[in-house]
């Protein structure tokens, strides 16, 4: 009876690495900060390595207008992009992301710059 409790729990313990997925562990600039100058670069930082092909950011101002970007580029499990001369307004950050295990993530974040 021990073993067999031990068995499922080994495959419980199993299943949950299993399903784990892609998440961001760092952003510069950081989510809904508010910063005194503009930043020169977005750069997301993930828990697992990335896809470049199916990796990108995206950049928005107040008005959700698209402002041009450079492709991403891709480092292990870092993606960054330089960003355009930004005025002062509040700007979002959109990213999606695939690792290298298939799973896609994606998201968003806001930040301000005075």
């Amino acid at each position: 009876m021990i073993r067999t409790l031990f068995a499922g729990l080994l495959l419980l313990i199993g299943m949950g690495a299993a399903q784990a997925h892609g998440k961001l562990e760092a952003a510069s600039p950081a989510a809904n900060a508010q910063l005194d100058a503009a930043p020169k670069e977005i750069s997301l930082r993930f828990n697992e390595v990335l896809e470049p092909a199916f990796s990108n950011i995206a950049l928005s101002d107040a008005q959700a207008k698209a402002l041009p970007l450079p492709p991403a580029t891709i480092e292990g499990k870092t993606m960054r992009t330089a960003v355009p001369v930004l005025g002062a307004g509040s700007y979002t950050v959109r990213w999606s992301a695939m690792t290298r295990d298939g799973h896609k993530v994606k998201g968003e974040y806001r930040f301000s710059v005075r």
